[in-house]
């Protein structure tokens, strides 16, 4: 826990307002952590900076073990549908750059990477979890454990990609920094992040299902630019990305909404049944390098 609240990620203003309490009632775990836990509404301490709007909690700032440790079974089940998703991104990112080396961070068990290889990207992935990068290596697929920057993957890349990660970092600032420092000249850096002005997340309050635990830093498309400017990235291409689930996997996490005697069972064969998802409350922004003026 950090007795003394920091300065904002964004803009570095001192003026912080609590908005919300944590709701830690003990000690946290990894699997408060994991990629699909959906105990939605449950956060550390949130404060919001007066000047600029950004939110971020104050008070988990030592989860490096949480991440390390961190076990998600649920995760690889739906891999299929998540592959989906990677290959929709990959495509994206080939309209502007058909061909190159390409850094994943936090690349989880090598989803995305495993999609960019096959369009022919020379790919490396890194990631915390040491049980989803052994995952990654069971397929053969280049994912380094650790966290970014790293000794290992070290070198200049055409493409950066930082997909649902930017919100899980209490120095946003010095991980975007480290990013530049990486991407060749004419690369291109590709950002997704939830966006917490969304209408979702308005309507659904802290209920909104990115309200939890392993989320940090709370984003919109102001305070995003905000900090790409300040770090020295210029946005060439903003838009509203899909996601892509099964109708079992989205059918448990509405449930979850509904008081306990409501949650049904639901059949198996939902598990087959994917559907695309676009709920408009995240962002994907392609960003270059600021050119000397």
């Amino acid at each position: 826990m950090n007795s003394e609240r920091p300065a904002c990620w964004v803009c570095g203003s001192p003026e912080l307002d609590i908005i919300k309490k944590s709701d830690a009632d003990g000690d946290l775990s990894s699997k408060n952590f994991a990629i699909t836990n959906f105990d939605y509404g449950k956060t550390g301490e949130l404060c919001r900076c007066r000047q600029c709007g950004f939110i971020q909690c104050t008070d988990l700032d030592k989860v490096v073990q949480f991440y390390e440790d961190l076990e998600d079974p649920e995760y690889e089940n739906t891999r299929k549908e998540r592959k989906i998703q990677e290959e929709k991104l990959v495509k994206v990112i080939s309209r502007i750059k058909k061909s190159g080396s390409l850094l994943d961070i936090g690349a989880g068990s090598g989803i995305m990477i495993e999609a960019a290889l096959e369009k022919g990207y020379d790919c490396t992935g890194i990631e915390p979890s040491k049980w989803l990068q052994r995952k990654a290596a069971g397929r053969n697929l280049p994912v380094v454990q650790g966290f970014f920057p790293h000794p290992e993957v070290i070198k200049s890349y055409d493409i950066i990609t930082l997909v649902d990660v930017i919100e899980h970092v209490t120095k946003p600032a010095d991980l975007l920094e480290s990013v530049k420092e990486q991407l060749a000249d004419n690369g291109i850096f590709v950002l997704v992040t939830p966006d917490v002005n969304s209408i979702a997340a308005r309507l659904l309050g802290y209920k909104w299902w990115h309200y939890r635990f392993a989320h940090i830093g709370y984003f919109n498309k102001k305070t995003l630019q905000q900090i790409l400017a300040k770090t020295g990235f210029s946005i060439i291409r903003c838009m509203r990305p899909s996601w892509y689930f099964s109708l079992k996997y989205l059918g448990v996490r509405f449930l979850s909404f509904l008081p306990k005697f409501m949650r049904l069972r639901l059949p198996d064969f939902l598990q087959k049944i994917t559907v695309p998802v676009n709920l408009m409350d995240s962002w994907l922004v392609i960003c270059e390098k600021k050119h000397p003026q």
